[in-house]
């Protein structure tokens, strides 16, 4: 480790929680189940954890971090992606000022910040936190041998054993998505009941291969990289896949994502999403983030054009491979250039 650089520590579910920590990194399965393990150790809290989502004003997070507890002998806080840890322009003054109000935390206060993407060393928020005796926690998105090693550690946990190619076939549908990758493997630990796994009945479990390559684009389009969104869905299409099917996920994904946008809007929480939707925590939380990706307005345009794109496929009034080609890179550049204009780093220059 170089000199000055912020430590890597690792927490473990039984013991207490940091009291001051940064999680970042644009893995967000890795990411979100730090601040889990996070949260399960400050549950003993009699008034639980509280959050501070964005966007949030200095003024409330300084406000906050100073607080002294009532009730609990310690206040457990947690500040997600604030806009003060973002890159560009963003990291500058407001950074400052967040690093500033870390040192006026009151000492019963515990502290966790998340950003859901890469925060250099050299930001002043991580070198505040390490200079005031915090950790900092990276999760960065994992080479296709680190994904394996992951999901091999993943499986073996549940103690899952997969004959040779199950695996490679899981990865190959799943990509390096962490979470589908979860989400895939308790699928066949339930279905296997501790037997070995033949790489057929991978294909037959995770069996919506197509559909969970399908599910990537939209999660590419609203990730750190939007141009991979477009770029998944022309391979789709080059491979033979079904664009009917492709714009029925997206115009299904796009549904939901509205939805949660709307619950969102009234003061809902990643739970309330999880209740309300029944859909798993980590997908609700994923929710949450895109909904913040993107506004209402350009979602509901997105279903309008997918709903208008079928119709002329039907009708053969368009080629369908073209359309869907315009409208991933359409929605690509929309997000990127959303992202430009807010000050964000471009792809590579973070």
């Amino acid at each position: 480790m170089t000199p000055g650089a912020p430590r890597q520590d690792v927490q473990h579910p039984g013991s207490a929680a940091a009291e001051l920590l940064l999680v970042h990194g644009d893995d967000r399965h890795r990411v979100d189940g730090e601040v889990r393990v996070w949260r399960q150790q400050a549950a003993g809290a009699e008034l639980g954890v509280e959050l501070i989502d964005a966007p949030a004003p200095i003024e409330r997070i300084r406000t906050s971090l100073a607080e002294v507890p009532l009730i609990d002998p310690r206040r457990y806080l947690l500040i997600r992606d604030p806009p003060q840890l973002a890159g560009g322009r963003r990291s500058g003054e407001g950074g400052r000022a967040l690093a500033e109000a870390l040192a006026l935390r009151a000492p019963s206060t515990s502290a966790c910040l998340v950003s859901h993407q890469p925060v250099p060393s050299t930001h002043p928020v991580a070198v505040a936190v390490v200079r005031l005796g915090g950790a900092v926690r990276a999760f960065n998105l994992l080479r296709s041998r680190e994904a394996r090693e992951w999901a091999e550690r993943a499986a073996a946990a549940r103690g899952l054993r997969l004959r040779s190619g199950g695996l490679d076939h899981l990865l190959r549908v799943a990509g390096s998505d962490l979470g589908l990758v979860a989400t895939e493997l308790d699928k066949l630990s339930a279905y296997a009941g501790g037997e070995p796994v033949e790489p057929e009945t991978v294909r037959q479990v995770v069996g919506g291969a197509e559909a969970v390559e399908v599910w990537n684009v939209l999660e590419r389009l609203l990730g750190p990289q939007p141009g991979r969104g477009a770029a998944a869905a022309a391979d789709l299409v080059d491979e033979g896949r079904s664009t009917q099917h492709i714009i029925a996920t997206l115009a299904g994904q796009l549904g939901e994502l509205r939805r949660a946008q709307f619950l969102l809007s009234s003061g809902g929480s990643a739970g309330r999403l999880a209740t309300q939707l029944r859909i798993p925590e980590w997908r609700a939380e994923r929710l949450v983030r895109q909904a913040r990706t993107v506004p209402p307005v350009v979602v509901e345009r997105w279903m309008r054009q997918l709903q208008a794109i079928d119709v002329a496929i039907k009708a053969g009034e368009t080629d369908d491979r073209q359309a869907i080609g315009r409208f991933t890179l359409g929605a690509a550049r929309m997000v990127a250039r959303s992202r430009s204009r807010e000050g964000e780093p471009a792809p590579g220059r973070r």
